[in-house]
């Protein structure tokens, strides 16, 4: 049992903060959370939760709501199709549900759009035939809509946490951000619960678990009552879980991660591909095997939305190819073709991964519906706000919000906001931030702060889960087993790192900062500090020429010709002096030196070894740059150094507008006999014969050297030849499998780079 265990399943003691360590009081302070603060922050108290009353209207949507249950009126619940609306309808059902006649409603987000319309309530009130609608999470833009249903005698209560505009709805609004006082950051689902408890009482702990879900799906912050409903919430999941919930996690214990990347993601398939009606049912039927039959569609719609957005990613970015993001700093495409229900998703990838704020449209008719997403500094409802003219629909919050805009006006309003955010917003709000917590020490006990930060969860948006900055020099990642991923074990601290870190493997760069955020990992009784890389920066580059030359044989894999500019060390200042759009690039140790030495600001600029952070053209320089490097999104490459081949400078070029060379040196490709390469050959051939599986690459290549006599760049370049002629293969488990067919090494481009005279 770790440190928290205890009170997140009791709900636990009223501690002070004098039994934490300095280190993790130190971050607490770092987020604002005072001494006086701490105890409860820590150990949240259901006595905290804020009343209900604080919120906008709540007195007057009480009274309705009471007295349409008194007259056994027909009410019906209209939400939005996502996560959180689910849920908000879900609390409202499960409250009202045998007390009055009630019945919801979700729109088709493919056939009837987002919210209410006049159209889609005719269709509603012939069927349904209301005497009260009570919105959950929307509703506060539909002032149009509101105004019908009143002309057809039927009364509104809209409950909403989004922004309001200059006009709401002329009915009774619940709303905490209209006066915006006490606590208002609630998700729909939270006034939901709110509009429970104002009604009934104690009884809305019965709800908190579906609360917790949408709280925490809907990314609203952490913190005040929506830390008490999630804390309180996932307490629940665990200690009395509703069956839907359980087969659908299929896990035992929830935490907030599970929440975020496996639940929500699978509630939200339901109303991104079609009808998130039936969601509901998770929420409202006991019965297991339609639960269970439920749970499997709903995986299968989540695998699906997983491919289309993976699809709308994969096309936005290819769009995004030749834009000059020195001048653009927001994105903002179309496809007809597109999904309309993943391109919120979609956007908030391609901001994570060019740091700024993303618009995705979708929509073959009169009409494009988007879906935006944004970074801290651009708040993405007030910058659409300036431009609502152009709007046909809208709404939303800081970092996202939804939009229609006419087909017409689509080119007029991606120009207004890229001049917008031209004038409006320094080209430093959009250089990628660190967000480390703290920095913390090379002696300190990991393992005892991962114990210790059990208290901080359920972690998300303004409760992050903590990152830290180790500076340290002389790290070196390993591969773990032969596939992608790297560690690098120091001391009571295991460092893991994901495929797209593949390019540290073996190689110590000098003094280097890495931002990890920091867990328990457990594997066969050991239970040691476990760090999940976020980033790593170079603080001073010191790589060995050997180390070097091996990160970048794979340049050996291009052929061709290049045509590039040369250029003068004050025009190299000059694209140093710009933060967008060039990658300097170098080889080895001395090149970097150099450039530093030659060239002004060179040396103040971030460096990447073998991969980059993300596709935001922050101008850099790259040091090796691996396969994986994409320099499709620089407007410009200077290389600084002398590569492998020239077929590696033509295929780099091919992918910018702009390639120029400083130093005009020939690339000199190392060489290898054939000898060597047959000796390696028989050596990988031997270890097939006698079904030898090498432990891990190191042990492979050290044994392929031995039994061969050859070098470590001998070893990679013949290794290189023979899996492209599909001689050898090495499966993921360290089996080796030879072809022994003839083949001519002539058909290698690797080969053929390596003999030429």
């Amino acid at each position: 049992m770790y440190i928290g265990e205890k009170a997140q399943r009791t709900g636990g003691t009223k501690k002070t903060g004098d039994n934490i360590s300095p280190v993790f009081r130190r971050l607490l302070l770092g987020r604002g959370i005072s001494e006086e603060e701490m105890p409860a922050f820590l150990h949240p108290s259901l006595d905290g939760l804020a009343s209900p009353y604080e919120v906008y209207g709540m007195e007057r949507a009480v009274e309705r709501i009471r007295r349409a249950v008194d007259k056994k009126e027909k009410i019906l619940i209209f939400g939005d199709y996502d996560c959180d609306g689910i849920c908000a309808i879900s609390i409202l059902m499960l409250a009202l549900r045998g007390r009055a006649d009630v019945s919801y409603f979700i729109p088709n987000r493919i056939t009837d759009g987002y919210g209410m319309s006049v159209d889609l309530l005719k269709d509603i009130i012939s069927h349904r035939k209301p005497d009260l609608v009570v919105t959950v999470d929307c509703g506060i833009t539909a002032a149009e809509e509101v105004e019908f249903l009143k002309s057809q005698g039927i009364d509104v209560v809209v409950t909403d946490h989004h922004e309001p505009q200059d006009t709401i709805p002329d009915c009774i609004v619940v709303d905490a951000k209209i006066d915006k006082k006490g606590f208002y950051d609630m998700c729909g689902a939270g006034v939901a619960l709110k509009l429970v408890q104002a009604l009934f009482g104690k009884e809305y702990e019965n709800y908190l678990d579906i609360c917790a879900i949408a709280t925490i799906a809907d990314v609203v912050p952490l913190v005040k009552d929506n830390r008490i409903i999630a804390y309180y919430g996932l307490r629940k999941c665990i200690e009395t879980p509703r069956r839907g919930i359980k087969l659908l996690a299929g896990a035992e214990k929830l935490t907030s991660q599970d929440v975020m990347f496996r639940l929500a993601p699978r509630i939200n398939a339901a109303g991104r591909l079609g009808s998130a009606m039936k969601a509901v049912d998770l929420f409202l039927d006991e019965d297991y095997f339609l639960l269970k039959s439920l749970a499997e569609e709903l995986e299968r719609d989540n695998t699906r939305r997983q491919q289309i957005c993976e699809q709308v990613v994969a096309e936005a970015k290819k769009a995004l190819r030749g834009i000059d993001f020195l001048k653009t700093r927001i994105i903002v495409l179309h496809n007809q073709s597109w999904e309309a229900g993943v391109l919120g998703i979609a956007a908030a990838r391609l901001v994570e991964e060019f740091k700024c704020p993303a618009i995705l449209f979708s929509g073959d008719g009169a009409e494009y519906k988007g879906s935006a997403r944004s970074v801290k500094n651009v708040n993405i409802f007030m910058l659409l706000s300036r431009h609502s003219e152009m709007f046909t629909t809208f709404g939303g919050h800081a970092q996202a919000a939804g939009v229609g805009i006419s087909a017409e006006n689509f080119e007029a309003f991606r120009k207004a906001l890229e001049e917008d955010v031209a004038a409006n917003y320094p080209a430093t709000d959009f250089l990628p931030a660190e967000t480390y917590d703290m920095k913390l020490s090379a002696d300190e006990d990991f393992l005892a702060l991962a114990k210790e930060l059990d208290l901080l969860e359920p972690t998300g948006y303004g409760n992050p889960k903590p990152e830290f900055l180790l500076e340290e020099s002389g790290l070196r990642f390993d591969r773990v087993g032969f596939g992608p991923h790297v560690k690098c074990v120091r001391g009571d601290l295991e460092l893991m790192g994901f495929s797209r870190y593949s390019s540290l493997i073996g190689t110590t760069r000098g003094k280097t900062a890495v931002e990890f955020s920091l867990g328990v990992g457990c594997f066969q009784n050991r239970v040691y500090a476990q760090g999940i890389l976020r980033g790593t920066k170079v603080l001073s580059l010191d790589i060995s020429d050997e180390d070097a030359r091996r990160m970048c044989l794979h340049q050996l894999n291009f052929e061709g010709r290049a045509d590039v500019v040369r250029i003068d060390k004050e025009k190299a200042e000059e694209f140093a002096a710009c933060p967008f759009g060039t990658a300097f690039v170098v080889f080895g140790q001395k090149e970097y030196e150099r450039l530093c030495l030659d060239v002004k600001g060179a040396g103040n600029l971030p460096v990447y070894v073998g991969a980059q952070k993300w596709l935001n053209p922050q101008t850099c320089v790259v040091f090796a740059p691996s396969e994986q490097f994409d320099f499709g999104y620089f407007g410009r490459v200077v290389f600084a150094g002398r590569a492998l081949t020239d077929g590696y400078i033509a295929h780099v070029a091919a992918s910018v507008a702009e390639c120029f060379d400083l130093y005009c040196e020939q690339p000199e490709p190392p060489r290898v006999s054939d000898d060597k390469i047959r000796a390696a050959f028989v050596a990988f051939d031997g270890m097939a014969r006698k079904k030898e599986r090498a432990v891990s690459p190191s042990a492979l290549a050290n044994t392929v050297k031995q039994r061969a006599r050859i070098s470590t760049e001998e070893y990679g370049i013949s290794r290189l030849i023979l899996e492209e002629l599909g001689l050898i293969s090495v499966s993921d488990r360290g089996i080796i499998t030879v072809s022994r067919n003839k083949t001519d090494l002539t058909q290698s481009a690797v080969y053929r780079n390596v003999r030429q005279k």
